[in-house]
């Protein structure tokens, strides 16, 4: 009783002894303690009567093993069978160390309560059994104790046994309740956790660890269960994990097993093999439960002697969330792809180029390259042939591209007509013989099913010069391409500074900055007609630059520079100032029309944006509604500042739209996040709407999101009338593209507008 080794463990078990959170825990600790009490106060009986010493020291051995055993129970959190026969000893001794034995049973009905909280039924029907015995044994024992006369009231103690063994049946069908709610909780805790640990998770390895933890989780909350997942392999099905007290690894079962089921039933009952019933531990119940999108996959479910349908239920519920986790992580990889490739040619993009530039820029010990390619009379193949046919040539130049190049190259299609090429690892020499041998390849006639397609290509070429920037390089490479085609077309042109006079980025700086001082820039308007009707509802105003010995530029020859020098901060201004007032005099003239203009994110974050948007409202006399400021994915990502841009202008009246919707990698967020009123689908989509499924499907899917948060919707990049036939079948709400009007100078335009009024006042309009 007062060994060295005993006294410490009892010292640790009453500091124990306060009150737990958890709910079985908690009962657990309140019956423990009543146990310890009951023991107590029965005792003084035993210390108040006249007995000799023999029944205090039987008292004592007894009190002293019963609050081992209990406390050692409560600490262990489990009932060894040598500690029920040291409480049935214990009891014995108790019973007949009191006055009465009657008294035993103060002891006899807590030890009960307490014992029923642990371990399986079986375990505690005997509990309850061998306490009665222990009782009918004290009986005896009784007489025996010196002190005790012989009179004995045996039938107070027998009379109760009946009810002794009625509250073991009835406790323990409370405490199984309390144990079936516990699991239940800790269950649905573990499923509630594993909802926002997958929350924004993408990553395939880490949505799988999570699954298993929270199988564990599952497991270790309904005793007995046991899980593991298996995938059909041949005539085997190779266990890929396993959750729950497994006795010995398990590798592999007969697919036989799951031979002849269903597995879009449900759970369904299997026999186990040797080898999972030994593995295991477990000769009850096995279910096997299909997982979701895993073909041939199950989750195999154990229990003894039965599975509770709790849990099935539960793992059913946590295989469907990993089943979305997994297939949003699936679509995130596909969108990265699809984000970084161009869908009509399978080549890399903008981005993607742009990317690899910059990574050969940061290698200083790299001799590459870029090829700037521009397609010569690629117009008349569209022109002559149809755009599909033009569609058709760009992909099949995408695939002769790629088998030109070097293994180590990267191929890019910038957009329309436009390709670059990164030349890895190559001397000037190799730069001039491939940069030969593309041209010689573009050169060469394709026979397309609507006819014979004759094209050539003006190619730029520049050193990629470590120290230098992605957008000077490209810059350089555009100007020599450009001077390739002054030259005559259908050539290789290397650039060198007499090409602009220009010798760095601040030269060109400064040209550009000039230009937007004298008046060089002017701007096209491309109409956006309603798809119901045909009438132009709005225009957007698109940038050119005027120069005096190039002609007129795209803005791809010369916002990239504007965007990194500073520059777009004034050239912004001249747009939004003068497409305010053209706006305005369309309207004095009766064709009134909102007008877009677009906004980079230097233009949004500047601190004067909001109040120049203001003053050129004011100073034109254009209301703000007529107004819409178009913004990218990327421009808003992560910029409180551009937000609160963003939220100023909504403030002031302004429309705002999102353009190139589809292409980023957070759209929806951006749907959610900002006051955005319309959505412009990105033209690539369109592109693809009749020979590409998977674009047609996304344009309608995004229509239907757009209706449902009651946004409106444009079309970007319609070039042909079937294309205009799919998009009004989708739902689109207006339509931007070749097919109405090519961005225009603004006289052009006013013409166009003012013709479109007249046809639509007339009703010799159709829909669009």
């Amino acid at each position: 009783m007062s060994s060295p080794r005993v006294a410490p463990r009892l010292r640790a078990a009453l500091l124990r002894l306060h009150p737990p959170t958890e709910l079985v825990e908690h009962t657990r600790w309140l019956f423990c303690l009543s146990s310890v009490a009951s023991v107590g106060l029965t005792s003084l009986a035993v210390l108040s009567g006249d007995d000799t010493g023999w029944s205090f020291l039987l008292a004592g051995i007894a009190a002293a093993t019963f609050l081992t055993s209990w406390l050692t129970r409560y600490r262990r959190r489990r009932a060894p069978l040598v500690a029920d026969l040291a409480d049935m000893l214990a009891l014995v001794l108790f019973a007949a160390a009191c006055p009465r034995p009657v008294l035993a049973l103060g002891v006899a009905f807590p030890a009960v309560w307490y014992r029923a909280v642990y371990g399986d039924t079986r375990r505690i029907v005997g509990y309850g059994v061998g306490v009665c015995l222990a009782l009918t044994a004290g009986l005896q024992a009784w007489t025996l104790v010196p002190g005790h006369g012989a009179q004995l009231a045996a039938s107070a103690v027998l009379g109760n046994l009946p009810v002794l063994m009625l509250t073991v049946f009835v406790v323990r069908h409370l405490a199984v309740g309390l144990f079936e709610r516990e699991s239940t909780q800790a269950r649905d805790a573990a499923l509630a956790a594993l909802g926002g640990q997958l929350l924004g998770v993408t990553d395939r390895a880490a949505i799988l660890r999570t699954a298993w933890a929270t199988a564990e989780a599952v497991c270790a909350a309904t005793p007995g269960l046991r899980a593991a997942v298996l995938h059909h392999d041949g005539d085997l099905l190779q266990v890929r994990g396993c959750a729950g007290e497994f006795l010995r690894p398990l590798t592999s079962l007969p697919a036989s097993m799951l031979a002849g089921g269903d597995d879009g039933a449900g759970p369904r009952p299997v026999v186990p093999p040797t080898a999972l019933v030994l593995s295991s531990g477990i000769r009850g119940e096995w279910l096997a439960v299909p997982m979701p999108d895993s073909p041939g996959g199950h989750m195999l479910l154990g229990g003894h002697p039965t599975v509770p349908r709790d849990a099935v239920l539960a793992v059913q519920s946590m295989l469907n969330q990993v089943a979305l986790a997994l297939r949003t992580s699936s679509a995130h990889r596909e969108l990265r792809a699809q984000a970084l490739t161009d869908r009509l040619t399978g080549l890399a993009n903008r981005t993607a180029f742009s990317t690899a530039v910059n990574a050969a820029l940061a290698d200083p010990d790299s001799e590459a390259w870029v090829l700037f390619l521009d397609l010569d009379d690629f117009k008349v193949v569209n022109d002559s042939l149809g755009h599909l046919s033009g569609d058709r040539l760009l992909a099949h130049l995408g695939c002769e591209l790629t088998g030109t190049l070097r293994t180590e190259d990267l191929c890019a299609r910038l957009g329309g007509d436009e390709f670059a090429v990164l030349l890895r690892g190559a001397t000037e020499a190799e730069a001039r013989r491939i940069g030969q041998r593309v041209v010689e390849m573009i050169s060469t006639p394709v026979e397309l099913p609507e006819g014979l397609a004759r094209i050539g290509a003006s190619i730029g070429v520049t050193r990629v010069l470590p120290g230098s920037t992605e957008t000077v390089v490209v810059h350089q490479a555009d100007v020599a391409m450009y001077a390739a085609k002054s030259a005559g077309k259908n050539r290789v042109q290397f650039f060198h500074p007499g090409l602009l006079q220009l010798e760095d980025a601040a030269s060109a700086e400064a040209e550009l900055r000039a230009a937007i001082d004298g008046g060089e820039l002017v701007l096209a308007y491309q109409p956006i007609v309603s798809a119901a009707d045909g009438s132009c509802t709005a225009v957007e105003a698109l940038v050119r630059w005027a120069h005096p010995s190039r002609g007129l530029l795209s803005p791809d020859a010369f916002l990239p520079l504007a965007e990194e020098t500073g520059a777009i901060v004034p050239l912004g201004e001249f747009v939004v100032r003068r497409a305010c007032a053209d706006a305005a005099g369309w309207a004095q003239a009766g064709t009134p029309v909102a007008v877009h203009v677009n906004a980079s994110p230097t233009q949004l974050a500047h601190p004067r944006f909001v109040e120049l948007v203001r003053e050129s409202l004011a100073a034109a006399g254009l209301p703000p509604e007529r107004l819409v400021v178009e913004v990218t994915e990327t421009t808003v990502l992560d910029s409180p500042v551009v937000t609160a841009t963003l939220d100023a202008l909504v403030a002031l009246g302004v429309g705002l739209a999102l353009d190139d919707f589809g292409t980023g990698y957070s759209a929806l967020t951006t749907l959610r996040s900002l006051p955005i009123g319309i959505v412009k689908i990105d033209r690539s989509f369109v592109a693809g709407v009749l020979t590409q499924a998977a674009d047609q499907a996304v344009v309608e899917a995004i229509v239907q999101m757009a209706h449902r948060l009651g946004l409106q919707t444009v079309a970007e990049g319609v070039e042909s009338g079937e294309q205009q036939d799919v998009l009004e079948r989708a739902g689109i709400g207006s339509l931007q593209g070749y097919l109405y009007l090519p961005p225009a100078p603004r006289e052009a335009f006013t013409r166009w507008l003012a013709d479109n009024r007249r046809r639509s006042s007339a009703g010799e309009l159709t829909p669009a």
